[in-house]
């Protein structure tokens, strides 16, 4: 059991064991445990005292806080022992919605191309120089992997992309040698339609 989660059952205990409601738990033990012991810190001497000797007799008897929360009847057992529900886990965001958060914090001097893109589909970023852009390339944890080039669309913009795996061309031998077809003039074939004319 945590340490604000026992403080806030104990006191709880105390409030229970002398008649009074414990104030509604909140969303965490410890918050719960500060509102239950400011209840607390506004008791009389007297009231304060009652409720430590009686509390720390049920616990004794019982075995455990829990158990002597139990004894009392249902309502009030049901509002001192279940917290609110644990707050909201907050929604991973898209891949989208990550990359539109991160080009907020972009310069406008640097804009998302309006055309060339990265691996995802997302726009690459735009350098106004290439020095600027070779800059920036040196500051990168994979920049023996990054070119800079200039952008086909945009003039004066420049950006940063990987080199292929790809990009040394295997050996070439007679076995791997195919003829060059050109795209316009491909060689016609019978269209076989399955036995149907």
């Amino acid at each position: 059991m945590t340490p604000g989660k026992e403080v806030a059952r104990r006191l709880a205990l105390y409030l229970i064991s002398i008649g009074l409601s414990p104030v509604p738990a909140a969303s965490s033990y410890k918050r719960w445990g500060a509102a239950l012991q400011i209840q607390y810190n506004t008791l009389g001497v007297d009231q304060r005292r009652l409720a430590r000797r009686t509390g720390r007799r049920l616990t004794r008897e019982f075995g455990s806080i829990a158990k002597a929360i139990a004894s009392f009847p249902s309502q009030i057992v049901e509002r001192t022992l279940v917290a609110n529900p644990r707050p909201a886990v907050p929604r991973t965001m898209t891949r989208q919605e990550q990359f539109l958060r991160k080009i907020r914090n972009w310069s406008s001097l640097t804009p998302p191309c309006p055309s060339c893109r990265m691996g995802g589909g997302f726009p690459k970023r735009s350098w106004p120089s290439r020095e600027w852009a070779e800059e920036v390339r040196g500051r990168q944890h994979d920049r023996n992997t990054l070119r800079v080039f200039k952008c086909p669309v945009q003039p004066g913009f420049w950006h940063l992309g990987h080199v292929g795996r790809h990009a040394a061309s295997p050996p070439t031998t007679k076995d791997n040698l195919l003829p060059a077809i050109s795209p316009g003039k491909c060689p016609s074939v019978a269209f076989e339609t399955g036995g149907q004319a």
